[in-house]
């Protein structure tokens, strides 16, 4: 598949990467703030700021129908769940000889979003902390010992 350079571009300053006329560490330095903020924007990502209603051109009533947004009339928190965008031509009604464009677009996984907040929040560990006092251990360790002795020594004695 082709690649459009501008709309390349175009996604690429959304997402904050340095391209021509844009300084390397201006917006793509990654910091603890940085990362929290794009994990959020994933996290709580709602799918219908990817669309706007449609007005009725004759009634000026809203239409119960919705339309993809522009990527550039989309905001920059929209933008930045965008993982992917595939644009296909092809006939969908076979005999009508029209060309319809279908649009794919690909989000984040807001499920592993949320398990990584969860785990830099603290809600989730892949370590669990036990303490233990060694002398604490040992000495109960040698009561066990004592108590088997003297089972063996109360059963030899029968």
């Amino acid at each position: 598949m082709r690649r459009n350079p501008r709309a390349t571009a175009h996604l690429n300053s959304a997402r904050g990467v340095a391209g021509p006329g844009r300084p390397k560490g201006s917006k793509n330095k990654l910091t603890e703030a940085r990362v929290e903020e794009e994990l959020r924007r994933i996290a709580t990502f709602d799918p219908i700021a990817l669309f706007e209603r449609v007005r009725d051109p004759t009634t000026g009533q809203m239409r119960r129908t919705f339309t993809l947004r522009e990527i550039h009339a989309m905001d920059p928190e929209t933008r930045a769940c965008i993982a992917s965008v595939k644009v296909r031509t092809e006939n969908l009604t076979s005999g009508d000889d029209a060309q319809d464009q279908t649009v794919e677009i690909k989000l984040w996984n807001k499920l592993d979003a949320l398990a990584l907040c969860a785990k830099h929040f603290g809600w989730l560990t892949d370590k669990h902390e036990v303490t233990v006092h060694v002398e604490e251990l040992l000495d109960r360790l040698d009561r066990g010992r004592q108590r088997v002795a003297d089972a063996r020594k109360a059963l030899k004695k029968r």
